[in-house]
C-alpha cells in the first residue's frame, strides 16, 4: 500500500493540525494598520480607566469642605500623575502612527525658529505639571542669515515635540530644560539640554550611551544596549528620514562635569 504524504501546499497547516497546534487558527498580523489599531484600542482603554480615577478624585475633593494638607497634596499628586499619563498615551499613539508611516517625506520650506517656539508652547503645560521649567528659546545667527530649512511637513513638528518631551520627562522636579537654535551656513542646529544627573560621574556614561544609540552601534564593552524612551526611538527614526544628523554633546565641554545635550543638524537643502 502506498504511504500517504501530508499535504504541505498550505504552508504546513496540515502538520499543525495533526499535532494539535492551536496557532493554526491564529492569522498573522500582516499590516502596520492592525498594530496601530491595537495601540489605539489600548490607549482608549487606558484613558477610560484614568477618567474613572479622575472622576472619583473630583468626588473626593468635593465631599469634604476642608481637606487636611496631606490629603490635599495627595489629590494634587493624583491629578498631576493622571495628566502625565494622558500625555504619555497621546504621545504613544502619535509615535506609533509615525513609526509605521513609510510614506515619502513631504518637503516644504520651514522656519525652525517658528517651529521650535511652537513646540515649546505645546509642551509648556506638560513641563509645568512635572515641576520642570521650560526656558525661552535661545537663538543665534552664526554663519547663516536665517533659520529656514527644507523640512518634512508630516514629521518635523512631531520630532521637535517628542525630543522636547523626552528631556522634560528626564528632568527632576525643579529642573530646567533649555532649547538652543544656531543658524550655520549649510544647516540649522537644534540643541536641547538633558538635566544633569544627580551623580555627576554618570554624565560621561550617558553621553557614550546616547552616542552609540544615535549611531546604531552596540556598546563597545559588549554589554546589552540600554533601553531608550519611545520619544528617542521616534526621534532617531525621523531624523534619519529627514537626512539630518543626530548627535549627543557635552554642553560644558568639560570632561569632569559632563552635561548632556541632544543636537539635530537640519540641512538647509535635502538630498
Amino acid at each position: 500500500m502506498k504511504p500517504t504524504t501530508p499535504d504541505t501546499s498550505n504552508g504546513g497547516v496540515a502538520d499543525n493540525a495533526a499535532s494539535g497546534d492551536p496557532s493554526r487558527f491564529a492569522p498573522r498580523i500582516e499590516s502596520a494598520a492592525e498594530i496601530s489599531t491595537l495601540i489605539e484600542q489600548a490607549a482608549h482603554d487606558l484613558r477610560s480607566s484614568l477618567n474613572a480615577i479622575q472622576s472619583w478624585s473630583y468626588v473626593l475633593d468635593r465631599s469634604v469642605e476642608t481637606l487636611p494638607p496631606p490629603a490635599q497634596r495627595a489629590l494634587e499628586g493624583m491629578r498631576s500623575g493622571m495628566q502625565q499619563q494622558l500625555a504619555l498615551i497621546e504621545e504613544m499613539e502619535e509615535a506609533v502612527r509615525l513609526l509605521f508611516n513609510e510614506g515619502q517625506p513631504a518637503w516644504e520650506t520651514t522656519d525652525l525658529l517658528v517651529a521650535a517656539e511652537q513646540a515649546i508652547a505645546d509642551k509648556r503645560v506638560a513641563a509645568e505639571a512635572r515641576g520642570v521649567q521650560l526656558m525661552p528659546l535661545s537663538s543665534e545667527l552664526a554663519g547663516g542669515d536665517d533659520f529656514v530649512v527644507q523640512g518634512d511637513a508630516l514629521r518635523l513638528a512631531p520630532l521637535l515635540r517628542h525630543l522636547l518631551i523626552h528631556c522634560v520627562w528626564r528632568a527632576p522636579a525643579g529642573g530646567t530644560v533649555t532649547v538652543y537654535l544656531t543658524a550655520e551656513a549649510n544647516y540649522v542646529k537644534f540643541r536641547i539640554s538633558e538635566s544633569q544627573p544627580v551623580d555627576r560621574s554618570r554624565g560621561a556614561s550617558r553621553l557614550a550611551t546616547l552616542t552609540d544609540f544615535f549611531g546604531r552601534r552596540a556598546p563597545a564593552d559588549g554589554t546589552p544596549t540600554p533601553r531608550q524612551s519611545t520619544a528617542l526611538l521616534l526621534t532617531r527614526r525621523i531624523v534619519e528620514m529627514q537626512g539630518a544628523e543626530l548627535t549627543a554633546e557635552n554642553i560644558n565641554c568639560d570632561a569632569d562635569n559632563v552635561t548632556v545635550c541632544i543636537a539635530v543638524r537640519f540641512p538647509r537643502a535635502h538630498a
